[in-house]
């Protein structure tokens, strides 16, 4: 993707341009590089890069998506039609996270070179297109068998409702702290790959991912530092499988059974935190 190949070449161009003023002098009567143990937290607001989202159920054929009409009158209205979904092609899409993005990690430098464990907690909720949507209407959608004119047709088909996707990440992260004479700020580089909890319609599925970092570091003492940098995180693989769909509003023989979703997670955005050494 276009985020990902833009965030590599700016830490690859990073890391040349401060080679030059790296100092390697003496380094075997420096006592410490023994390293030490650190913990750190961030606080991370990001931009959702997902895919088209797309579902299907797992023993019937689905033709297409419909969304709810958007001036829909809600679960508790006191009728609903199989009309209501009007909107054949609906398609989730969700927020940036600008609050809930967060992390922490425990590592091992080395003066320059450090590992880390990081555990993060990322969540996006879904978009209401345009604001247009009434009643939550944005939050569903219907996983059709056969098609009526553009709309969802009676008893053959069943409901998704999205509340948002929620992304728990744990990786392992291999860092470089590039480190100048008499200069406290100084440029870090990070790749990590772990594996990611996504959940999503009441469901979680792990997936294998992988992460970029690049940033800045600052030593306020020995002991602690804040930073501030740039991240990208992509999850590999867009399948969710065992996804629960839910009976129509309207009176159907729909049976509800499983679904498969397909939506590609990735996304990137600043990182400001602080790390303690110990």
């Amino acid at each position: 993707m276009n985020c990902k190949k833009i965030f590599i070449t700016t830490a690859l161009i990073s890391l040349m341009s401060f080679l030059p003023g790296v100092s390697f002098s003496d380094p075997v009567q420096d006592s410490s590089t023994n390293g030490n143990f650190y913990i750190s937290g961030k606080y991370m607001p990001s931009a959702s890069h997902f895919g088209v989202f797309s579902a299907k159920e797992e023993k019937n054929p689905t033709v297409a998506l419909y969304g709810l009409k958007q001036n829909w009158e809600g679960v508790r209205a006191s009728a609903h039609n199989d009309n209501d979904f009007n909107n054949k092609g609906y398609s989730f899409k969700y927020e940036n996270n600008p609050f809930l993005g967060f992390a922490g990690a425990i590592g091992y430098s080395m003066g320059g070179p450090r590992v880390e464990f990081e555990v993060s907690y990322e969540t996006f909720d879904v978009k209401n297109q345009g604001n247009n949507y009434k009643n939550d209407a944005h939050k569903y959608c219907a996983l059709g068998q056969q098609d009526n004119s553009g709309k969802a047709k009676a008893n053959t088909y069943v409901l998704l409702k999205s509340e948002g996707l929620l992304d728990i990440s744990f990786m392992l992260n291999a860092c470089y702290d590039i480190i100048t004479d008499g200069i406290p700020f100084s440029p870090y580089i990070c790749a990590g790959i772990g594996t990611d909890l996504v959940s999503m319609f009441e469901t979680t599925n792990p997936k294998i991912s992988y992460q970029g970092k690049l940033g800045l570091s600052y030593s306020i003492s020995p002991e602690a530092s804040v930073f501030v940098g740039g991240h990208f995180h992509k999850v590999i693989g867009s399948e969710f499988k065992d996804i629960p769909t839910l009976k129509a509003f309207a009176s159907s023989t729909a049976t509800p059974d499983m679904a498969i979703v397909t939506l590609s997670v990735c996304h990137f955005g600043i990182e400001l935190g602080g790390r303690f050494s110990f």
